[in-house]
């Protein structure tokens, strides 16, 4: 705004701007603020005109002209009766003038056009609005939309609210509290209010509460202010509130257009027009960049409320099922482009069934790049409508993604309520294949114990549904779980198990399974060849079967067979050929954007080529790893911080 206010005077224009956002983000504020900077720019007057009565009733043009004049020094009673009267003496009495006219809660451009001062270059006027008006461009006017505010204002603007002795508390309750009033300046003040002078463990009572649900903010606004503004909007919106509270219904953080259109029942082009008709009321979010829309944490909040209330629970449930089936429809497309592994389900039938056309990985990767955390909050959503066969089957669906890009939290947090929903849903092939899901969840955090409870139930569920893949894979997680606490001697003898099934199932297991499974145990058995320091025999098992899984475009484990190779490489004793290896799986997971495998091929690139004594080489790799890691907030960064270290150490000495 300053800029553009030098702008204008430099072209001989009054600024004219207008801010836009919903109630509580700031907006008279703002303005405020700007004409306290400016101050010494303005001398004539600074003019408040409400546009919109306390009730949130507009305004007569006749009486906002009687408030600019008012402040401009005319007495009530010299102002003319008329309309046009007041707007000739607008015109005349503001001409050459120096001032700054604030005009609050706009609701149309009509509200406006004859408060412009046409002859006052250096006057300037700030509308204020709930939405964008896009018919103020053509009066010259600048757009300036308002969003949250950036975390470390909203966190400073919390501490500052709570008072002495907020700074002590510890610094995850501060963040996630600023999190919880997304952004909003006003809602900040009032849990501020709350909480100040407040002992650490009623925070964190409130916090608790917060968490639960987002109504609990709204709660602690005792004068209703956020209440009044959000019922005073969605009153403004009739004929889109029930497009709203479908919206609110979709589960995860951001959505497309697609996700929209089904939770509206409409086609794309009406979902996007109403898409962008809200965007302009300020009541959602566009994200230009990502084409994706979200949500103010407080209007989601209070459309759902007015769902359960005006809608019904039955009405909303079916809503769920509508998008959550969708949700769940579209990611097992992704899936099965990720691995040719088998799955249990009725709607992974349905697909199989359709004999669909296979999606390019890259473009399947993508798409759960965007997609998500959308498909994790869609377990939870069908979880607490007890559509129970939607919510575990997501978790089929979305279990390589999550395995391949190491979201672990997400991952054991989603299949505790998949294991809950197959369980309720009785289920037995379900519950066979998510508790082995969690299992593998338990076993990438390092809890060998739970995973291991985890593949033994799912390895009791295989036989009692008599489900051949089902055992066999227990089989196989049961010994990369021994792998993983060194009791190799179990291992062998788990992975001998796996094998036994496949070839006692005959035709119980579809030939093209039975191929992936042997190369798959074969890989598990030279991970443990490598722990056993069986350097040659390890690099002859992982090169059997590296061509199957580079011509079946299963690029994880492709990788794996080269780190394989990598280490046998390393410990025989030809650290240049084993940086190759490494670089070759880093490359893979790059392009899989599996960054914490990549992460740790590239550390192996480092301490391979810091073995063949070419520093240069492996601190390039080492900082790779460690920028990454850093990405990540992951613990390693310091391990291979102190190798980088070491290593540069190393070069400098000659």
């Amino acid at each position: 705004m300053s800029r553009l206010l030098g702008e204008r005077r430099a072209e001989g224009r009054p600024c004219l701007v207008y801010l836009h956002g919903p109630d509580g983000i700031g907006r008279t504020s703002l303005a405020s603020e700007f004409f306290h900077e400016h101050r010494s720019e303005f001398d004539d007057a600074y003019i408040e005109v409400a546009a919109r009565q306390p009730d949130g009733k507009l305004v007569q043009q006749g009486e906002m002209l009687g408030q600019a004049l008012r402040g401009l020094g005319v007495m009530d009673a010299d102002l003319a009766s008329s309309d046009a009267a007041r707007a000739e003496a607008f015109q005349r009495l503001s001409a050459g003038k120096r001032f700054l006219m604030l005009i609050r809660d706009v609701a149309s451009a009509e509200q406006v056009t004859r408060l412009i001062p046409n002859s006052s270059p250096e006057a300037a006027v700030v509308v204020t609005a709930r939405a964008m008006l896009r018919e103020l461009f053509q009066h010259d006017f600048a757009d300036v939309p308002l969003s949250k505010l950036p975390r470390a204002e909203s966190r400073e603007l919390l501490l500052a609210c709570m008072g002495p002795g907020a700074a002590d508390l510890p610094a995850a309750v501060i963040d996630e509290l600023t999190e919880i009033c997304d952004g909003f300046p006003l809602l900040i003040r009032i849990l501020g209010a709350q909480l100040v002078r407040r002992p650490q463990r009623a925070v964190e009572r409130y916090l608790r509460e917060l968490r639960a649900s987002d109504e609990a903010l709204l709660a602690m606004d005792h004068s209703q202010r956020v209440t009044r503004f959000l019922n005073a909007t969605f009153s403004l919106v009739r004929d889109l509130q029930l497009a709203l509270r479908r919206l609110a219904l979709l589960p995860g953080p951001t959505f497309g257009i697609g996700a929209a259109a089904v939770a509206l029942d409409v086609d794309r082009d009406r979902a996007e027009q109403v898409l962008d008709e809200l965007s302009d009321l300020n009541l959602l979010v566009h994200d230009v960049d990502r084409d994706r829309y979200s949500f103010y944490r407080i209007v989601r909040a209070h459309a759902l409320r007015l769902a359960q209330e005006v809608d019904g629970p039955d009405v909303v449930r079916s809503a769920v099922e509508r998008i959550t089936t969708w949700y769940l429809r579209e990611a097992i497309a992704r899936d099965a482009a990720l691995a040719n592994r088998w799955r249990v389900g009725p709607e992974f039938d349905r697909y199989v069934a359709s004999g669909p056309a296979p999606l390019p990985r890259n473009d399947a990767t993508a798409w759960f790049d965007v997609e998500w955390t959308s498909v994790v909050a869609c377990v939870r959503a069908a979880h607490e409508q007890n559509l129970h066969d939607i919510a575990w089957q997501l978790c089929v669906a979305i279990f390589k993604y999550l395995h391949l890009h190491g979201h672990v939290d997400v991952w054991l947090d989603s299949h505790e309520l998949g294991v809950s929903s197959a369980e309720a849903s009785g289920t037995v092939t379900g519950l066979m294949q998510v508790t082995s899901q969690r299992g593998a969840a338990h076993l990438a955090a390092g809890n060998t114990t739970r995973a291991r409870q985890d593949f033994e139930a799912s390895l009791r569920a295989a036989i009692e549904a008599g489900h051949r893949l089902g055992e066999q894979s227990a089989w196989e997680w049961l010994g990369k779980t021994a792998a993983a606490e060194s009791d190799l001697e179990t291992a062998f003898r788990c992975f001998d198990e796996s094998e036994s099934v496949v070839e006692r199932s005959e035709h119980a297991i579809p030939e093209r399974q039975r191929i992936r499974m042997l190369a798959l145990l074969a890989l598990q058995r030279a991970r443990a060849w490598v722990k056993l320091q069986e350097w040659d025999r390890a690099a002859s098992v992982a090169a059997g079967v590296i061509g199957y899984f580079e011509s079946a475009g299963e690029t994880d484990n492709h990788a794996k067979c080269l780190l394989v190779l990598g280490g046998s490489a390393l410990g025989a004793g030809d650290p240049a050929e084993a940086a190759r290896h490494y670089e070759q799986a880093a490359a893979l997971f790059s392009r899989d954007q599996a960054i914490r495998a990549e992460a740790g091929a590239l550390r192996q690139v480092g301490v391979a080529k810091r073995a063949s004594r070419d520093l240069d080489g492996a601190a390039a790799a080492l900082r790779s790893a460690k920028e990454l890691y850093i990405m990540l907030g992951d613990a390693e960064t310091d391990v291979v911080d102190t190798l980088l270290k070491q290593v540069e150490a190393e070069g400098a000495a000659g």
